[in-house]
């Protein structure tokens, strides 16, 4: 198991601070045992005995410490493939990763949570939906209302999701979803920019730079702070000319975006 690195950084961690002396221990002792992508297996025994071979600790306390964790950010902990796993967020922001490959598979849109913590802070598992669909699609009105356990058929198809039109890996594995109206924002805040040629500029570089991936909560900082300096110096070339002739016509800024939009869906 290569090295691990603790930056001064921790000690003024908020999400470190709220936390009690056993769950900080075990999240320093889990940065030891995960894998080189900061996975690791999820079941409370597995991590019992991995993390605390000589200390006299229950599943009960890993499994209560886990849920804290999960609820500051720290840890996800996920179902996949029928086995639960967890996975420290904020891995690729400090750890070197060295092998191409994890151990445990990644945390994916399909995957269940299983930890998060209530009001009182006790740990419960997380549940998509607490009614199950009904296998029998006959079934009859009344068996419907004598088992409130079963779901309805509903009674309209629901609209179908709207699709991304680029993702950008985050350090979780995770991608995050560019939706069409983000596109049009950034093109109004930046005029003289191909967003779009951008964008999959910003792919390629997270691809290149699994170490460097964002976070969830910072990659619209990444993606503004890309496009910025690209309007600040000067722009996309053949935007920029437009943007120019644009500017030196005298017509408006969101004139030249909208035109820009139009020549972008042709």
């Amino acid at each position: 198991m290569p090295n691990r690195i603790l930056k001064e950084s921790i000690c003024r961690s908020e999400e470190i601070d709220s936390l009690s002396w056993f769950e900080e221990v075990l999240f320093y002792r889990l940065i030891v045992i995960c894998d080189d992508f900061g996975r690791y297996d999820g079941r409370a025994k597995i991590i019992k005995g991995s993390c605390f071979p000589l200390k006299d600790v229950t599943e009960k306390d890993i499994d209560k410490a886990l849920g804290k964790l999960a609820a500051v950010g720290l840890v996800r902990v996920y179902e996949a493939q029928g086995r639960p796993y967890l996975q420290l967020v904020t891995w690729a922001d400090h750890q070197r990763i060295r092998n191409q490959k994890s151990k445990y598979p990644e945390f994916a849109h399909d995957c269940k949570l299983l930890l998060s913590n209530d009001s009182n802070g006790q740990q419960e598992t997380v549940m998509d939906n607490k009614c199950v669909r009904n296998p029998i699609q006959s079934e009859s009105k009344s068996e419907s209302e004598s088992n409130p356990d079963i779901c309805s058929e509903p009674q309209a198809a629901a609209e179908p999701e709207e699709m991304p039109v680029i993702t950008l890996l985050l350090n979780t594995g995770e991608e995050y979803r560019v939706m069409q109206k983000d596109v049009e924002e950034w093109m109004g805040l930046y005029p003289a920019v191909d967003v779009m040629q951008e964008l999959r500029s910003m792919k390629g570089w997270c691809l290149a730079n699994p170490t460097k991936r964002k976070t969830a909560r910072g990659v619209t900082r990444f993606i503004n702070s890309w496009l910025a300096k690209a309007q600040n110096s000067g722009g996309t070339p053949g935007y920029r000319s437009a943007y120019n002739q644009s500017v030196a016509g005298g017509s408006r800024v969101e004139q030249f975006a909208h035109g820009a939009r139009e020549w972008a869906n042709e």
